[in-house]
C-alpha cells in the first residue's frame, strides 16, 4: 500500500508538469535558459523571461538597469513621448524576433494543424520545446547544428524543423540556401509547403516573402529579398540538388531511403552532408520515422547514441505526447494490476492516465505487443523493434543500461605478435583510437586466486567480418556476496591466430584471468586465408598460457584424453548461457559497463526455429562474450586470498561444459 501512495504522489508531480502553463509570449514555461526582464511601457508593467543571450546586447542592458522606457529615453535625451516609446518598442520586438525562436513563432509564424486542419499561429507542444532546446544549445554556442531525428506518431518533428531553417533563412542569414530530400520528390514537396504556407502568412511588416522558380526550375524556390534557395529532391533522383551549396539540410525519412547498384542510401546521405560546411547557423537534420534494424538510419543512431557522431540523438516516446491519457477513475484499483511492462513504463516516466491510456488503445485495437511498440514506442529501441521476439525483456535491458559509463582508458595491450613473445612484458598503452576499453585496470595490491575471467568471441580480419571481442569480468566483490562487473572490452577486426593471442595478453594483463575462447569461430572459416592456424591456436596457447578454459569431461580427462580448450558453444550450450545472462540481467546480479552490450541486446531475438541470433543486419559478437563471461563467473570457484599452501597447487584451472 506504501508503494501504491508513493505512486500517485509521483503520478501528481508528473502530471503537474506536463500541464505546467506555457506563455510563448511571456516565455513562461519555456525550457530553453531565461532570464527575467520587467519595465514600464506602452502597456504599463510587463514582465517577460527573455533568452539568457538577449542580455548580452546594450539595449537589454540598459532597459534593464532603469526598468522603463521613458527613463531609457530620457537618459539618452530624447523625448518620452508616446510615439518615442512605441518606437522603442518596436526595437525591443525586433530584437527578440531575432533571439528567441519561440517567439517568433507564435508572432510570425503560421502552421496548417492536422486534426483541425486549421491554419493558426505556431503553437509549440511539449516534445517541440524540448527539440528546441537542443537546437538552441548548438546555434548560441556557435555549433553547427547536426541532429539524428527518430520520430514516432506525429508530433510536429518536421514541422519544427522547417520553421526552424526558416527562422535562419528570415532573421539570420542570407544567401543561406537549404534543401528538403526524402524518400521521393512528392514527400519533400509536402514538406516544402509548410515554408510557402508561412510566406502566404508571414506579417509584411517583417518581411515580404515572395517565391520565385530560381534558374528556370520548377523544384528550387528562391526568396529574393534573402537571395535564399529552397530545394527539393528525392532519394530516388538526388541529381538536381548536387550543383548548389547548402547551408542547411533537412533529409526526411531516411529509413526508406533504398540501396541501388549505382549508390547505397549511406553514399547519398553523405555526400549530400558533404555540401554543407561545417560553420555555426549550418544544419543538417536526419530525420525518419524507424524502419528496422541493421539500415544506415539505425546504424547512424547508434553511433549517435554511443557518441561515435557529430549528430546529436533526438527522440520523443508515445507518454510524453498530452493527447495520450485517459482519466482513471480509481487509482489503487487500477495500479494493482500492473504487470511488469507496466511498471517498467512507469519507470520510463509514464503517467498512471499514460499507462491506462496505452492498455486501452492496446485492449481496444487489438494490438500485439510488437505492433504497440512499433506505432507507439517507449523508447528509441522500441522503435526499432522487429517483427522477432526479444530474447531479453526491455526493463532488464534498461537496468543494465544505468551502470554502462565512459571507459576511463582506450588503448591496445603490446606487443603487437603471436607466439611465445605475445607473453613477455604485457604492457598497456593508451591510444585514441585504441581497440582495448578499460573501465577498471588489473589490481595486484592483494594476492587472490580466481578473481578475474575473460571471455573471447572470435571475428575476423576484413570489415565484412564479424568482430573479435574479448571480455574481461572481475569477481572480486563475490568474495562477500556480490555480483562480477565489467573491467575491460577488447573489440575489433584482427587475424584470428592473432586475436587469440591478443585474448591471451588481455587475460595475462587482468593477473592471469582464466580465458574461455569460443571454439566455433575458430573452425568454421578453416577454409578462408585467415584459417592457417585455426585448429592449432589453442593448443599452441596452452603451452605458454596455462589458465584456459577446458571443455572436456572430468572423468574423461581422467583417462589420459587430450584435453579439449576452449568453450563450444552448440544447441545445448549457448541456451545455456543465454540463460544465465537472462537471468543475471532479471536480478541485477552483475554489473555493466560496455553500451555496445547493451545495444546488441536489445537487438537480440529468439527466432521462428526457436533458435537464438541477432536481428537481420545486426552483430551479436558482445552478447556472446557477456552471456559467457556471466555464465563463467558463476561456474567459477569463487576467488580466494592465496595462502602459501594454495599457491603450490598447479595453476591450471579446468572448467567443464558437461558437468553444469
Amino acid at each position: 500500500m506504501k508503494e501504491i501512495n508513493n505512486i500517485i504522489r509521483e503520478n501528481k508531480f508528473r502530471l503537474d508538469k506536463m500541464h505546467c502553463p506555457y506563455d510563448q509570449m511571456t516565455g513562461e514555461g519555456s525550457l530553453v535558459p531565461r532570464k527575467k526582464l520587467e519595465y514600464e511601457g506602452v502597456l504599463g508593467h510587463t514582465k517577460v523571461l527573455l533568452p539568457i543571450t538577449m542580455f548580452d546586447d546594450d539595449f537589454i542592458k540598459n532597459l534593464a538597469a532603469v526598468y522603463s522606457i521613458p527613463k531609457l529615453l530620457k537618459s539618452v535625451k530624447t523625448e518620452a513621448n508616446q510615439k518615442n516609446i512605441e518606437s522603442v518598442e518596436q526595437h525591443f520586438a525586433t530584437l527578440r524576433l531575432d533571439h528567441d525562436f519561440e517567439f517568433w513563432c507564435i508572432t510570425a509564424a503560421h502552421i496548417q494543424y492536422k486534426i483541425t486542419k486549421q491554419i493558426d499561429v505556431f503553437r509549440l507542444n511539449a516534445p517541440q520545446r524540448r527539440f528546441i532546446v537542443l537546437l538552441e544549445r548548438m546555434r548560441v554556442n556557435n555549433q553547427p547544428i547536426r541532429v539524428i531525428l527518430l520520430k514516432a506518431r506525429q508530433w510536429g518533428g518536421s514541422t519544427l524543423v522547417q520553421m526552424y531553417m526558416a527562422w535562419i533563412q528570415l532573421r539570420h542569414r542570407t544567401s543561406w540556401h537549404s534543401a528538403i530530400i526524402a524518400d521521393v520528390e512528392e514527400q519533400s514537396r509536402n514538406i516544402r509547403n509548410m515554408y510557402t504556407r508561412l510566406g502566404e502568412y508571414y506579417p509584411p511588416e517583417l518581411e515580404n516573402i515572395k517565391f520565385k522558380p530560381f534558374a528556370g526550375s520548377v523544384k528550387s524556390k528562391y526568396i529574393e529579398d534573402r537571395k535564399c534557395i529552397i530545394g527539393i529532391g528525392s532519394a530516388q533522383k538526388p541529381e538536381s540538388l548536387r550543383s548548389y551549396d547548402f547551408a542547411m539540410l533537412h533529409e526526411s525519412e531516411v529509413g526508406l531511403w533504398k540501396d541501388t547498384q549505382q549508390k547505397t542510401a549511406s553514399d547519398l546521405a553523405q555526400s549530400l552532408q558533404a555540401t554543407v560546411p561545417d560553420e555555426p547557423y549550418t544544419l543538417v537534420v536526419l530525420e525518419s520515422t524507424a524502419k528496422g534494424v541493421g539500415n544506415f538510419f539505425h546504424d547512424q543512431w547508434l553511433n549517435a547514441v554511443s557518441g561515435d557522431s557529430i549528430f546529436q540523438p533526438f527522440f520523443v516516446p508515445w507518454f510524453e505526447i498530452e493527447n495520450y491519457q485517459k482519466e482513471v477513475e480509481n487509482y489503487d484499483k487500477f495500479i494493482k494490476t500492473w504487470g511488469e511492462y507496466e511498471y517498467f513504463l512507469w519507470e520510463l516516466g509514464a503517467t498512471i492516465e499514460g499507462i491506462y491510456w496505452y492498455n486501452y488503445i492496446k485492449v481496444g485495437y487489438g494490438y500485439s505487443d510488437w505492433r504497440m511498440m512499433s506505432e507507439y514506442p517507449s523508447t528509441a529501441t522500441e522503435a526499432f523493434q522487429s517483427t522477432g521476439r526479444r530474447t531479453f525483456a526491455p526493463n532488464y535491458v534498461l537496468n543494465a543500461q544505468k551502470t554502462c559509463k565512459a571507459p576511463i582508458y582506450i588503448g591496445d595491450v603490446f606487443p603487437n605478435t603471436r607466439g611465445p613473445e605475445a607473453l613477455k612484458k604485457v604492457s598497456f598503452e593508451v591510444l585514441p583510437k585504441g581497440n582495448l576499453f578499460i573501465w577498471q585496470l588489473p589490481d595486484d595490491s592483494e594476492e587472490i586466486t580466481d578473481r578475474y575471467c575473460a571471455f573471447m568471441d572470435i571475428g575476423g580480419r576484413s570489415e565484412g567480418s564479424d568482430y573479435t571481442v574479448i571480455k574481461v569480468f572481475d569477481r572480486y566483490w563475490m568474495m562477500d556476496g556480490g555480483v562480477p562487473e565489467v573491467v575491460a572490452v577488447w573489440h575489433g577486426h584482427i587475424d584470428q591466430d592473432l586475436g587469440a593471442w591478443k585474448a591471451a595478453q588481455v587475460a595475462q594483463f587482468y593477473n592471469n584471468a582464466l580465458l574461455a575462447v569460443e571454439v566455433n569461430s575458430l573452425t568454421k572459416d578453416a577454409e578462408s586465408s585467415e584459417g592457417d592456424h585455426f585448429f592449432t591456436v589453442l593448443d599452441e596457447i596452452a603451452d605458454h598460457y596455462t589458465n584456459l578454459y577446458a571443455r572436456n569431461d572430468p572423468d574423461k580427462i581422467h583417462q589420459d584424453l587430450p584435453v579439449k580448450f576452449g568453450f563450444h558453444t552448440n544447441k545445448s550450450t549457448k541456451p545455456m548461457i543465454i540463460n544465465a545472462l537472462n537471468a543475471a540481467l532479471r536480478e541485477i546480479d552483475y554489473i555493466e559497463r560496455d553500451i555496445r552490450a547493451c545495444h546488441e541486446m536489445d537487438a537480440y531475438e529468439i527466432k521462428s526455429n526457436g533458435s537464438y541470433g541477432a536481428k537481420d543486419g545486426q552483430h551479436d559478437d558482445h552478447v556472446i562474450v557477456t552471456a559467457g563471461g556471466v555464465w563463467l563467473s558463476f561456474e567459477m570457484d569463487l576467488p580466494r586470498y592465496v595462502t602459501a599452501e594454495s599457491r603450490k597447487r598447479q595453476k591450471r584451472t579446468i572448467k567443464s561444459e558437461a558437468s553444469v
